[in-house]
């Protein structure tokens, strides 16, 4: 990236790795900005350009589920008083031993018409893929649609649920951790962009070295997002 002139020198080129993604603060520093305002926006811009284009969609064995994703407590230091969760959904193909391709969204609900329903049904190939969930009512018209569904009925054993849905389990625990160690926490405001972010980095978690051409190209070719529409309510 371009770091800009500190003190009167040149500008100068900065090459720094940060595998788990970066916060506002770091790339201000990073990059040489002049306030945390610049940073903070010039990330959430990239971030409006990564979401799943629309005709990619998932195939095979699909594990979709719902998690609360947390914010900040009121209390902590620094001033953060973010509080309570969002409602998310993950859905992530099933490959034999490992995960495939990821999508997340911010639910606000869990009706199957507005929320689960059509989560699930903008993310999958009806056609060619089979869709694992387990018994929550949110999912049950998913036949009805048009779409191969595979319930399973967890029981009275929570620890059942991580069993019949490893894969997006596993998602859910690494974006909590991610944004958590990363940001310190996320707003629902915010949390499409993140979210698409590390959608973005999961699907492509083999192939790094080519991330910031790609992240480049998306930026060349994205929508504007002007930052009165970023921070409006």
């Amino acid at each position: 990236m371009l770091a800009r002139a500190v003190h009167g020198a040149r500008p100068r080129v900065v090459h720094r790795a940060h595998k788990t993604g970066i916060s506002a603060f770091q790339f201000q520093k990073d990059a040489c900005l002049g306030n945390y305002q610049t940073a903070w926006t010039m990330l959430h811009k990239l971030r409006s350009a990564l979401g799943p284009r629309p005709e990619d969609t998932l195939t095979g064995l699909v594990e979709v589920d719902e998690s609360d994703i947390g914010g900040k407590e009121p209390g902590l230091r620094g001033g953060r008083r973010l509080v309570g969760k969002t409602l998310a959904a993950g859905a992530v193909e099933h490959r034999e031993h490992t995960a495939g391709r990821l999508r997340l969204a911010v639910l606000r609900g869990l009706t199957f018409q507005n929320d689960l329903g059509s989560f699930v049904c903008r993310s999958v190939d009806a056609d060619n893929a089979t869709v694992r969930t387990d018994a929550l009512q949110g999912y049950g018209s998913l036949g009805k649609v048009g779409i191969d569904h595979e319930r399973i009925v967890q029981g009275k054993d929570p620890a059942r649920s991580a069993e019949i849905l490893p894969w997006v389990h596993h998602v859910f625990g690494n974006l909590e951790a991610w944004l958590r160690g990363t940001f310190h926490g996320g707003s629902r405001k915010h949390l499409p962009g993140y979210l698409a972010e590390f959608s973005y980095r999961f699907d492509r978690r083999w192939r790094e070295e080519e991330l910031f051409r790609f992240v480049l190209r998306r930026a060349a070719h994205g929508a504007p997002f002007p930052y009165n529409r970023l921070v409006a309510e």
